[in-house]
């Protein structure tokens, strides 16, 4: 059975080695403190240091994505966890972007709560994301279509067409042929779980 003091160098040794402690140092404290409750039986229930080892470094890396998903700096998504920082907007015309939060390949939108049940209220924020997630990863796929500027103009700001196609200098007819193919894509992704872009 290893000392406090051991557990605690263990932890804080695995901590530093995890590929994703790098860019998140000033969470080091949390992370620690996350995996030392979950490692605290291991220690008690066994002296093997290599089986120690081992598993102290699987509850670290549970630990670490446990802490940064919590404090937003990574979400969860169908293709894994992805840093918040990972997505440039160097195609996206950034002040249409003023209402997202970057969150990965996805987006996390302030959607005003509705005036309904807090059930309600879940869907709707949930639906609303998949949505934001689709069109990020759509405009991912094809930036150049500028979809991501055409969505976040009409459904965030709620510019018009002809607003859109202005500022985009494109025509509204344009506007309007973007809109409907990025409305089927979204259906597809949303159908199919993925893009079908």
């Amino acid at each position: 059975m290893l000392l406090l003091s051991e557990q605690k160098t263990l932890i804080e040794k695995t901590v530093k080695s995890n590929k994703n402690f790098a860019g998140n140092e000033d969470l080091f404290e949390d992370f620690c403190s996350e995996a030392l409750q979950k490692s605290y039986m291991i220690f008690n229930t066994t002296s093997n240091i290599q089986r120690i080892e081992s598993y102290v470094a699987k509850v670290v890396h549970t630990s670490i994505l446990r802490v940064l998903k919590d404090s937003g700096r990574i979400r969860k998504t169908a293709h894994g966890y992805i840093p918040t920082n990972e997505l440039t907007f160097s195609s996206v015309n950034t002040n249409s972007l003023h209402k997202l939060n970057v969150i990965g390949p996805e987006y996390i939108l302030d959607f005003p709560d509705p005036k309904e049940s807090a059930e309600e209220i879940l869907i709707t924020k949930d639906c609303l994301q998949r949505i934001a997630d689709a069109v990020c990863i759509i405009h991912k796929e094809k930036p150049s279509e500028l979809y991501m500027d055409i969505f976040c103009q009409r459904y965030i700001e709620g510019h018009k067409q002809n607003e859109i196609a202005e500022s985009l200098n494109i025509s509204q007819a344009e506007v309007s042929k973007r809109l409907l193919e990025l409305s089927k894509l979204i259906s597809n992704f949303l159908d199919n779980g993925k893009s079908q872009v």
